[in-house]
């Protein structure tokens, strides 16, 4: 049987990370290992996992406060042929490494596999699946297009991932804060031949005040959502740079300023210029009901200055 690691960057979870750890621990697909990397925690992260005796669980400490950093720590540990990452407050469902390697084992060699995810807050019966666009979408570069126009997500645990397509997409970059994970996923799926998305196969997503992804309006995190967007740029353009690629590459700018103007005013002026730089006739449509309204008697630059701090 072909080996699995689910590797787990823990950080201030104390309270959560038992119950992620007992879902990799009860799947029905067996040859599993586990690997928790505790990075830079404050609480009684560590201690939690002093108490957890198995075989198949391994536990390691990094001094590096950084998720990405503790994947590819963890990475560089694992022995499987197959990489599960999971957050440390989400719990998966136990058939769903069964159901994602059989779909894979029938997929043509360079897929990777997803599946459905809801959010919960206490209890993961009470989950909501709300369906995104995105999630169906089987070929890499639609794909990521799709995601860039609004259609969605998917977080880090539902991807099962060959370790072949990772190393052929490199690691985690540890520079970014904020939209590692979107990143990352957007080099190994430019890397795969296509995604199968497992419909019963789940993944619960825990809704945690505080967390490090609401906290996404610092300079820094801003910082990093835009160095993302310009190494999606940098990534997609090598394989497609057709129109409909490079609309959704400026949606991504276009969002970007309309989300941080005016308080990052070199940030979205670095956005202007890489959106402008794409050299379309027109910018794709973004924003609120009344902001639209605006952006289309006065065009979008003209409305962000006309509108300035407010939201819509």
């Amino acid at each position: 049987m072909t080996k699995v690691s689910i590797i787990i960057p823990l950080h201030n979870a104390e309270s959560f990370i038992r119950e992620a750890i007992d879902s990799c621990l009860n799947q029905t697909y067996t040859n599993i290992e586990v690997i928790v990397v505790e990075n830079g925690s404050n609480d009684g992260s560590w201690e939690v996992l002093k108490t957890i005796k198995n075989k198949r669980v391994k536990c390691f400490q990094i001094a590096k406060s950084n998720a990405a950093a503790a994947r590819n720590f963890g990475y560089l540990k694992s022995s499987g042929d197959y990489i599960n990452f999971l957050d440390a407050d989400d719990v998966i469902s136990k058939h769903k490494i069964e159901l994602q390697m059989e779909a894979l084992i029938k997929a043509p060699e360079g897929f990777i596999a997803s599946c459905p995810w809801g959010k919960f807050s206490n209890i993961i019966h009470e989950a909501v699946f709300k369906e995104q666009s995105v999630w169906r979408v089987k070929d890499p570069v639609d794909w990521c297009t799709t995601s860039w126009n609004g259609g969605g997500m998917m977080i880090p645990g539902c991807w099962l991932l060959p370790k072949t397509l990772i190393l052929k997409a490199d690691f985690w970059n540890e520079d970014l804060t904020l939209n590692d994970d979107g990143e990352f996923m957007c080099r190994v799926l430019l890397s795969s031949k296509g995604n199968v998305f497992v419909d019963k196969a789940r993944v619960y997503y825990r809704q945690v005040p505080n967390s490090l992804s609401k906290n996404n309006t610092s300079f820094k995190a801003a910082n990093s959502l835009l160095t993302s967007f310009e190494l999606y740029e940098k990534h997609v353009l090598q394989i497609d740079n057709s129109l409909r690629v490079k609309k959704s590459l400026a949606t991504n700018y276009l969002t970007f300023i309309y989300e941080y103007y005016p308080k990052f005013s070199d940030l979205t002026n670095r956005a202007k210029i890489k959106c402008e730089n794409l050299k379309l006739d027109s910018n794709p449509i973004i924003g609120g009901t009344t902001f639209k309204k605006i952006a289309s008697i006065f065009g979008f630059y003209n409305a962000i200055w006309l509108t300035g701090k407010l939201k819509f």
